[in-house]
């Protein structure tokens, strides 16, 4: 049945119908037939078979009508049911997606403790034995491949610095860095990859295009550390950037003077 305020179906609406008009009806079978006169005479005087008629009038017009009112408001029932569970099972999916936001969420909170842990523990020392620590160890890393690159670039002869040998040269000091500093940046990059794995997987379940998580993780990122994570997958170490980066736009913070293409193009410009 309806609930206060609801509107009536076309169903009900016709089985209500159906209903009056077999009242209406019925009354007029009682005053056409003139029954509460039969009533009060006496038996003798009675018209023979006048009930009868009466009750086959009844049966055969009344009855059917309030019959088909009956099938009606049935199917209005169902109508009814159908849609108290399809909200039932509405809410039971907001139920799910909110507890599943709530597994992940604590899921996401761990693998982000380990992320920053990770960082925390990421050290390099300096020619003067001075200790670049945590987040500013890719800095450090960033000064050393530039000033690595640089120092060889300003040695070369002008026949030599083209573009490709220029961006050959990059790649080739960027890999020998990462190389050194490689035992300490896999447990960083390979949790940070299995952190993209779990958002995209969290994507993909939840169909919510809109997550926030993504942003998140890439609002941590310090332009040195995008720096890293760029040419790692630029250079191939890691491609599996290269997909986040498809899906989750990771570089789309990353300023232009902290890619390759545009130190090489300032060294040529220079």
């Amino acid at each position: 049945m309806p609930k206060p305020g609801q509107k009536l179906s076309r169903y009900e609406i016709s089985g209500y119908a159906l209903i009056i008009a077999g009242i209406v009806v019925l009354i007029w079978g009682t005053v056409k037939f003139d029954l509460f006169h039969e009533l009060y005479l006496d038996p003798a005087q009675r018209r023979g078979g006048v009930f009868g008629e009466y009750g086959e009038f009844i049966g055969g017009i009344v009855g059917s009508l309030w019959a088909l009112a009956g099938v009606f408001l049935f199917f209005a029932t169902l109508t009814y049911q159908k849609h108290e569970f399809e909200l039932q099972r509405s809410e039971l999916h907001k139920t799910q997606k909110i507890f599943q936001q709530q597994n992940f969420s604590t899921l996401y909170i761990s693998f982000v403790n380990k992320h920053n842990d990770i960082i925390d523990s990421l050290t390099a020392y300096d020619i003067n034995e001075s200790v670049w620590k945590g987040s500013n160890f890719f800095v450090f890393f960033h000064e050393k491949v530039l000033t690595s690159f640089v120092q060889k670039v300003r040695g070369l002869e002008n026949a030599e610095k083209t573009e490709e040998n220029l961006l050959s040269i990059f790649e080739d000091y960027f890999t020998y860095h990462f190389s050194f500093y490689q035992n300490s940046l896999d447990p960083y990059l390979k949790n940070l990859s299995v952190l993209f794995k779990l958002i995209q997987r969290y994507r993909s379940e939840t169909q919510d295009e809109g997550e926030y998580y993504s942003f998140i993780t890439k609002a941590s990122f310090t332009q040195s550390e995008l720096f890293l994570i760029y040419h790692v997958a630029k250079f191939n170490l890691l491609r599996e950037f290269v997909a986040f980066d498809d899906s989750f736009n990771v570089f789309e913070d990353l300023s232009e003077e902290y890619k390759a293409s545009y130190v090489v193009g300032q060294e040529l410009s220079n």
